[in-house]
């Protein structure tokens, strides 16, 4: 039927109306690159990357703090240790400066020139009655030339030495006796012959002497003999050790040739000539 023929028109129905057909449009043509299509309500956007950074920056972070953390425990207990060991230092430095007091009171408390004094009393009645005649006498003999006597052998010890030392412009200074200490000697003789003396005072320069020096010669009316007087330093105790001496070779053994026998053919004996002179 066709909707157009007025017999089909109902009265009083208006006529319906119909859209009118939309012009045809033609589309362009697609470009050579399309955007995915996107039907979702809101952008989409990657974030993993972020979350992984943002976590290892946060263990990093954690690793970090519990490092500090036990680097500051330490540090705590080291300290207390440390503190304590300064509280025992300190308290020993004050029980040993209240010794030192102590000590120092107690020292005070002693007379110490009059203790000195016997010490170096009894330091000289020691080296008086200890001191060694027969060594003495034993190294000066090893010394004496055959032209040469001694008359007087003297020894100072004691306030003699004192008195030795002040006299020579040395000062009285107290000092402990000990072995080794150099005694001086005083020697007087007479010599018949200048040669022996001086080989005598060349001897005395010698372990264990020192220091000789000839302090007083003088020429008899004879012309002859000459008397002198000696000062040297005496070092008494054991003589040092001596070198060994080296081992004499030892003697060499030459065998001489057997004499033929008397029945041996041409067997001769040549006599030797004196030496010096002819056979």
């Amino acid at each position: 039927m066709n909707p157009l023929d007025p017999q089909d028109v109902t009265p009083g129905t208006p006529p319906a109306i119909r859209p009118a057909p939309s012009p045809v449009v033609m589309l362009a043509p697609p470009p050579e690159r399309v955007e995915p299509l996107n039907l979702a309500g809101r952008p989409f956007l990657n974030s993993r990357p972020v979350v992984r950074v943002a976590l290892l920056l946060w263990l990093l972070g954690l690793a970090l703090l519990l490092v500090n953390l036990w680097q500051f425990l330490g540090y705590r207990v080291r300290s207390a240790d440390k503190r304590e060991q300064i509280a025992r230092s300190e308290a020993e430095i004050e029980r040993q400066r209240a010794d030192l007091a102590r000590l120092q009171k107690t020292l005070d408390g002693f007379d110490l020139p009059a203790q000195n004094q016997k010490v170096d009393f009894l330091n000289k009645q020691i080296a008086e009655r200890t001191f060694s005649w027969s060594q003495l006498l034993d190294r000066i003999a090893e010394r004496l030339p055959n032209d040469l006597r001694l008359n007087r052998l003297a020894p100072l010890t004691g306030e003699k030495a004192e008195r030795q030392l002040q006299r020579a412009g040395g000062t009285a200074v107290r000092r402990p006796a000990r072995v080794g200490d150099l005694v001086p000697l005083l020697i007087t003789g007479e010599s018949r012959k200048d040669e022996a003396l001086l080989s005598f005072v060349d001897s005395l320069f010698k372990p264990p002497f020192t220091d000789a020096n000839l302090a007083r010669e003088e020429r008899e009316e004879d012309g002859k003999t000459l008397k002198f007087e000696i000062s040297v330093q005496y070092r008494p105790g054991p003589p040092p050790p001596a070198t060994a001496a080296p081992a004499a070779p030892a003697p060499k053994i030459e065998e001489l040739p057997m004499p033929p026998a008397a029945g041996t053919p041409h067997a001769t004996l040549h006599p030797q000539p004196p030496a010096g002179g002819k056979p």
